[in-house]
């Protein structure tokens, strides 16, 4: 005899089970005390991270606990620190400071190029808006008459930039203002397009790494003006090394304004190039800040405390 079905009505009515209605009820409460209670809602975040290895915004992270790391002092350092000082009293109508909207230079017109152009470099600045101008002209600002794109004609030299234009790159007038005469000088091109393009590229990577940099770069004019080869009508001197100082500060942060307690705050970098083709590395060109004030009678980074700056500056 066939077994009796049951009918789909009593199938229906059955009870619904206790323990479902149990976990039911844990899960609302749950759900409620995640979006009303942010306590609740944290524990449970860490602890989903924790075992999935992701936060609540999808991102990955280790499964240990995280490490906290002490904050270091960040280093303010003052205003126009990367402007030298020069001795303008000996040459007091061969010195003329002209300051650009984004550097600086102090033209000496025996020589008729500047004896340093600075500047200082923020990781801010270090994209492209602006491409090369090469609008190459005579600086009218110059006091007593800048050199001209002409005296560089046929030369053999290049129009070396003191402060590179690929550094001024963030903005188009500021570009343009790198290729006034008074910011070249008379390089070769064996170093031009050589290690001193190098080293201009490694500066913006310490720009990029330390949050800023101050740059001074230049001829080193050691000698009398008359001393030198030259070239063109207006007799633009021929140097035979060229420089470079940078300053760092080891932890670059423009909002914390505290000052820099020592020298381990603060690192720099020094090189001294002939003008030629320079074989090996920069690194083979480093010299102390110290060297290149003695071969140049210029005081870099005379604004910082002077057991700071005679510290890092004997430093290589």
């Amino acid at each position: 005899m066939a077994k009796k079905r049951k009918s789909r009505k009593n199938r229906q009515n059955r009870p619904f089970p206790l323990f479902l209605l149990t976990v039911a009820i844990l899960i609302l409460i749950g759900v409620y005390s995640y979006r009303t209670n942010p306590q609740f809602r944290k524990n449970i975040d860490q602890t989903v991270s924790f075992v999935t290895g992701q936060t609540n915004d999808g991102t990955n992270q280790k499964n240990t606990a995280p490490k906290t790391a002490p904050s270091p002092s960040l280093v303010a350092l003052p205003d126009g620190l990367e402007t030298p000082v020069c001795p303008a009293k000996s040459h007091k109508q061969d010195h003329q400071i002209r300051n650009f909207k984004n550097y600086s230079i102090c033209y000496r017109e025996s020589y008729e190029q500047a004896e340093w152009s600075a500047y200082c470099l923020t990781e801010d600045e270090l994209v492209k808006n602006a491409g090369r101008t090469d609008d190459f002209r005579i600086d009218p600002q110059i006091l007593t008459g800048s050199a001209t794109p002409v005296d560089y004609k046929k030369s053999g030299y290049d129009r070396g930039h003191l402060s590179p234009a690929a550094d001024f790159a963030f903005d188009q007038d500021a570009m343009s203002e790198t290729f006034f005469m008074s910011n070249m000088s008379p390089q070769t091109g064996g170093l031009n397009r050589g290690i001193w393009k190098d080293l201009e590229s490694e500066v913006r990577v310490w720009a990029k790494k330390y949050g800023r940099v101050y740059v001074v770069s230049g001829p080193v004019l050691e000698k009398s003006a008359d001393s030198y080869k030259s070239i063109g009508e207006n007799h633009v001197a021929v140097p035979e090394f060229y420089y470079k100082v940078i300053l760092a500060p080891l932890y670059a942060d423009e909002s914390d304004r505290a000052t820099p307690e020592d020298a381990e705050s603060i690192t720099t970098m020094a090189y001294i190039f002939p003008n030629k083709k320079c074989d090996g590395t920069i690194n083979d060109y480093a010299v102390t800040v110290d060297e290149v004030e003695k071969r140049t009678n210029l005081d870099f980074f005379s604004l910082l405390d002077d057991s700071i700056e005679e510290k890092i500056e004997s430093a290589r």
